[in-house]
């Protein structure tokens, strides 16, 4: 497996920050210059992952804050200028610790990160701050998951995949993983516990992934039916609204992919596959209890009589 890393190099981030905020608070509040701000933290310091430097949790807490009020908070604002208060406060406990930011927070304090790697056609971005070597671990990992993808289910992986990386702040719940088909993004909750859970299984996190690729698949290929129609509902998430796509195909899409059929109506996985292979078997209607009864009377004399 051929990794290839790219890093970020830079210089003067502790300047370059306080220059930038001196900017946003000397002048009136600006949702640009908030949004650039925060881009800038987000580009150059390792703070919205699960590791914490030791010690550090206080100012990661802080700049977390920070970075929440110009990315978030400003815009919510009909007047931005009433958060300049909250925005002096919040500046104002990250400053005093700012050559801990950039120690402990960034490349320039000696903290060599990458910040993507390349795996075949797949990018890895490191959302959050991972050393080379942990980056790769996860990257081998998530690449164990994709191979589990069968037959017509590769055509997810069309173009190469881009992953992130990156910590339980990106997510609700516990859900192992997400993707946002406006970034055409996997987001991976990418902590050891996510990746230790039982593979295989159903809500299991290689599940969870190729659920999630499910919605790419449908981005990418789109669908030849649509499948938020009560037959094709298989499990209690299918019949939910969701973000990245339809979730009764995505829930098809992962339990047909590991032999999960155990949910839903009789003969809707083998119609699934069929409707996807561009036939279409429709289902026949159930019967009524008492009407199945006598069919199995009647198919019990044919093969007597036989």
């Amino acid at each position: 497996m051929a990794f290839r890393v790219a890093r970020r190099f830079v210089a003067g981030l502790g300047d370059q920050l306080e220059a930038k905020m001196r900017d946003l608070l000397e002048g009136p509040i600006e949702v640009a210059k908030g949004k650039d701000l925060a881009d800038f933290l987000e580009a150059h310091f390792f703070f919205q992952g699960s590791k914490t430097p030791k010690g550090q949790k206080g100012l990661k807490d802080d700049v977390n804050r920070l970075h929440w009020w110009l990315k978030n908070g400003i815009k919510q604002q009909v007047d931005p200028e009433k958060l300049r208060p909250t925005l002096e406060d919040a500046w104002a406990r990250v400053k005093a610790h700012l050559d801990d930011l950039v120690k402990n927070f960034s490349e320039e304090g000696g903290k060599k990160v990458p910040k993507e790697i390349q795996v075949g056609a797949n990018t890895y971005l490191n959302v959050s701050g991972f050393s080379e070597a942990q980056l790769q671990t996860y990257a081998k990992s998530l690449e164990q998951v994709f191979d589990e993808l069968k037959g017509w289910r590769k055509k997810a992986l069309a173009g190469g995949v881009k992953v992130a990386l990156a910590g339980p702040r990106e997510f609700r719940g516990t859900t192992g993983g997400k993707y946002r088909s406006a970034e055409d993004t996997l987001y991976v909750r990418a902590t050891p516990q996510v990746f230790k859970r039982t593979r295989g299984t159903y809500g299991a996190f290689d599940y969870i992934i190729i659920h999630e690729l499910g919605h790419r698949y449908e981005r990418k290929r789109g669908l030849p039916v649509d499948f938020d129609q009560a037959e094709w509902w298989t499990t209690k998430y299918s019949q939910t609204e969701g973000m990245g796509g339809s979730e009764s195909f995505a829930e098809l899409f992962a339990l047909s992919n590991f032999g999960l059929t155990g949910y839903g109506r009789p003969g809707v996985f083998d119609r699934f596959e069929a409707v996807m292979a561009g036939r279409d078997d429709p289902l026949k209607p159930e019967l009524p209890p008492h009407l199945q009864g006598l069919q199995l009377q009647g198919e019990g004399v044919w093969k007597h009589q036989g």
